[in-house]
């Protein structure tokens, strides 16, 4: 019987407006330090802070064609490692996703060299052009049995995300908007956009004027 693979599948999520201000060292009251007061309504049923760390993203790309194909291809750097990464969409938007990440080099290579006639496979990239790179401080938190995550970047963006890592799309999805739901007062409604999405709007702006 073939083993089912899991899943990333993830909603995003507006950050409240005064929350780079927190997440860079500022003090600030905010509805992330209402988070950790407990004094939401109503409060999450469990909450523990899980880790918080800041990484680098470089991702490469050729006139857009892995992107046209759901495929987002990463370098994640720490200060201990660097990892590259396939990032294949399933399904969804850019609001609410599921995704297949792979990580293994040779795996990623034989997914991308279908749309390309020469790949550097030596070199970082593969040799693809450098389409955006960024830094990202990440806090992480356990809600109740969901992880989300509140990403600020160094550009001035930033981004809140619950996740998980499921078999069934479908039903993990329905599970993340039920728990959403259930907390508004910390999940704001509205147009959201992800860090690349941003990163590459901000970048068409800056060369436009």
């Amino acid at each position: 019987m073939a083993v089912k693979r899991l899943l990333e599948v993830e909603t995003k999520f507006l950050t409240p407006k005064d929350y780079r201000n927190l997440s860079w060292g500022k003090s600030k009251q905010s509805l992330v330090a209402t988070l950790w007061s407990k004094q939401g309504n109503p409060a999450f049923k469990r909450l523990e802070a899980l880790d918080t760390h800041i990484f680098t993203d470089t991702y490469y790309d050729h006139q857009d064609i892995l992107s046209r194909n759901g495929i987002w291809l990463r370098q994640r750097r720490d200060k201990v490692s660097a990892t590259l990464e396939a990032k294949v969409r399933i399904s969804g938007d850019f609001k609410s996703s599921t995704f297949d990440e792979i990580t293994d080099r040779k795996s990623i290579a034989e997914l991308i060299r279908p749309h390309f006639q020469h790949l550097a496979l030596e070199k970082e990239g593969f040799g693809l052009d450098l389409l955006a790179k960024f830094t990202t401080k990440r806090q992480q938190f356990l809600a109740d049995q969901f992880t989300v995550v509140l990403d600020d970047t160094d550009f001035g963006h930033s981004v809140g995300e619950v996740e998980m890592m499921a078999e069934d799309e479908a039903k993990a999805h329905r599970e993340i908007d039920g728990f959403m739901a259930r907390y508004p007062w910390f999940f704001l409604r509205g147009k959201v956009e992800g860090k690349l999405e941003a990163y590459l709007r901000a970048k068409a702006r800056n060369q436009a004027g």
